[in-house]
């Protein structure tokens, strides 16, 4: 009998594991590099020294915004004054084409998560072509952005691990990660209590740099320098010019000296699912909850095709207009993320998870989850008034209506 058990337990531990290393290798970037030379190298991916899962974020730049040749030459002054088929595809050729367009009177940045991407070819002058699982393809740029053109280490499926130089790099081709491998590391996923903001559970990236449980805290006690793995923390709690750490034995040390465990921490940036990326300032964290074998991260096929931002604004005046919608007049697919803040707390939300958007006035608006999450955001464009309005293309056939953020009563998306 006492085998037996022994057998079970052994077997359900297997089938723990197993099913624990498959989430956690599934939420990791994976994909082909191809050369200049034409050499191809396969394996998980690292963009940069920063991005590594699927729900990371890619940054850029538009370099222009087709949209705005459907405005009017007194609408075009006042925004600069300021500062066949479903979906778009149904639309004429070239609306889409927003890396063409001569018009542009404000700048926007170009934010998806790796999982909404199809392949990135580098180009010279920090631009890259980025082609969507819808087959978009647009050109962004930005000398400014990490993301542009960096270089990449990857565990290339034969050789191990590799790094190459973004001026060798001509394409990268994005593809569903493998059940198995080696990744980078084992991913941190914990409970963050931000007081008064709330709780947050997700996958953590702790002071803007720290992603896995291999990675170290560092700081000073009485004794010295230490530097405990996050694999053996259970707890961090902010207390006077440092941190409590408990370890997973109970036992306790308070830390200072180093921006891990100091004001001068960046932030704790986590997934939350349903929701987005949400950044959590030092001024706002309390404390972290660590939790074992609980990693809730997107594998590749979880992002699915956007056919473009759908739905009906409602005007101050009571007027509705139906139809796709290009938001903040360059925003027309539901991959792309809507930034806001609730103080010092970073929202960066995929359109496809919003429900409801009403402006409240010049600084903020009221933005509703499908999930049923109620938050009130300002500090971007985004949600104030320095947002361009919406266009709304009722029809495949007619010109669009071009509704100014001050006239907007509430956005409803399908």
């Amino acid at each position: 009998m006492r085998k037996v058990l022994l057998f079970v337990g052994v077997a359900v531990g297997l089938i723990i594991i197993t099913t624990q290393a498959k989430a956690q290798t599934n939420m990791f970037m994976y994909g082909e590099v191809i050369t200049i030379d034409g050499d191809r190298y396969q394996g998980f991916l690292r963009w940069g020294t920063d991005e590594v899962y699927w729900h990371d974020m890619y940054n850029a730049s538009k370099t222009s915004n087709d949209f705005n040749r459907f405005l009017s030459r007194s609408e075009k002054a006042e925004i600069e004054q300021k500062s066949s088929g479903n979906g778009w595809s149904g639309i004429a050729a070239g609306v889409l084409s927003i890396w063409e367009d001569k018009y542009s009177g404000s700048n926007h940045q170009f934010d998806t998560r790796f999982g909404d991407i199809s392949s990135i070819e580098f180009r010279r002058g920090s631009r890259a072509l980025i082609k969507l699982k819808n087959g978009v393809v647009l050109e962004v740029g930005g000398t400014t952005y990490s993301d542009i053109n960096p270089d990449i280490r990857l565990m290339d499926d034969e050789l191990g691990e590799v790094t190459l130089k973004s001026s060798r790099i001509e394409q990268v081709n994005f593809l569903p990660s493998p059940n198995s491998g080696k990744a980078f590391g084992t991913p941190i996923y914990g409970t963050v209590n931000a007081g008064r903001k709330g709780t947050f559970s997700g996958i953590i990236q702790w002071d803007n740099d720290e992603r896995f449980k291999e990675d170290i805290l560092d700081g000073k006690d009485r004794d010295g320098d230490k530097k405990i793995p996050f694999e053996s923390i259970k707890r961090i709690e902010k207390m006077r010019s440092g941190v409590e750490v408990t370890l997973h034995s109970d036992r306790k040390f308070y830390l200072t000296g180093s921006n891990d465990v100091n004001s001068e921490n960046r932030g704790i940036v986590m997934l939350i699912p349903d929701v987005g990326q949400v950044k959590i300032p030092w001024r706002e964290f309390y404390d972290l909850e660590i939790t074992e074998g609980n990693f809730e991260g997107f594998a590749y096929s979880d992002f699915p095709v956007s056919e473009g931002l759908s739905g009906t604004v409602v005007t101050v005046d009571g007027d509705e207009y139906t139809g796709l919608l290009a938001y903040d007049l360059d925003e027309a697919w539901e991959f792309e993320i809507l930034d806001g803040n609730d103080d010092d707390v970073e929202y960066h939300i995929p359109l496809r998870n919003v429900k409801n958007i009403i402006p409240k006035n010049y600084s903020y608006s009221s933005v509703i989850l499908k999930n049923g999450m109620n938050l009130l955001l300002g500090g971007s464009r985004d949600v104030d008034e320095d947002n361009d309005g919406v266009l709304v293309f009722t029809s495949k056939n007619d010109d669009p209506v071009y509704v100014r953020w001050s006239k907007i009563d509430e956005i409803i998306f399908d």
